[in-house]
Formats: structure tokens, sequence, C-alpha cells
């Protein structure tokens, strides 16, 4: 069953966000294409967070998975003017949905049920995103297979 907001016990204020990203950070270190964090956009009525962003160097990123398919996405005449790599994460509060979407690989939005507990939605959106990239969550240097 779905709940319409976060359980009890739950948010998806800025500790929130902390916590998702404490179990993210080391996913996007582990890929080794210079992700950094540009923080997270907070609705200034409820201060709940409506999304993170992570984003990567674009040349890093596109030598070290050149089955994204990234380059061709943009296209040659426009791939030298891109400034990053977007991987982001939409909190859908009122819906209890994270939706992760990410440059590279055609792949849809991929939705993810929340919790509302920072630490049980962090280690399942860095689940994702780590097989996205083909490194283990939590393990900063170890490869997995893709």
């Amino acid at each position: 069953m779905r709940t319409t907001t976060a359980p009890s016990g739950g948010s998806f204020d800025g500790r929130w966000a902390t916590e998702v990203c404490r179990a993210c950070d080391p996913v996007f270190a582990a890929a080794d294409v210079g992700f950094v964090r540009s923080g997270d956009v907070t609705d200034p009525g409820d201060q709940k967070v409506g999304a993170i962003l992570w984003e990567a160097d674009p040349t890093r990123f596109a030598a070290r998975y050149p089955d994204s398919g990234i380059v061709r996405s943009y296209g040659e005449d426009q791939w030298p003017g891109v400034g990053c790599i977007d991987f982001w994460l939409y909190v859908e509060a009122e819906a209890a949905t994270l939706r992760l979407s990410v440059e590279g690989w055609s792949l849809p939005h991929l939705a993810i049920e929340a919790t509302g507990h920072g630490g049980m939605d962090g280690m399942q959106v860095a689940s994702v995103f780590a097989r996205i990239l083909g490194v283990s969550p939590g393990r900063p240097g170890r490869a997995s297979s893709r």
C-alpha cells in the first residue's frame, strides 16, 4: 500500500537530504568522473527538499562510460560546450516517491518508493545509482559487474 506523505517520524527536509547524500556521495566518488554535488532545491514554504543534483565532468564521464552514448546524445557539434553531466534525484514528497533522472544510456526516469527516512532512502537511491554507474555502493574505488 502506498502512503501519500512520509511515514510517521520521516520527512524530506534538510536532515533527510544530508542522510541521502551521505549514502550516495561514495557511489559518485567511486565512479571517478569528477562528480560534485550541487546542493539541493528546497521549497521555501515547507522546507521540503524537492531535488538533489550531482554533476560529473563531461570529458571524464565520456571516457569512463563510452557505452553511455552521452556524446551522441548531445551531438558531436554541441559536445565541446557541455559543462556537466547531470544525475538528479527528484523528491515527490506528497506521493512518497523519489525519481532518478540521469544523462546517458537513454534511461527513463526511475521511480523509488520513499520511506521519508534519509538513511533508508539513501541506501535505496545509492544502490540504483551504483548499478547505473557500475560501482559498488558505499565502497569507493571498487567496481562491480555491469
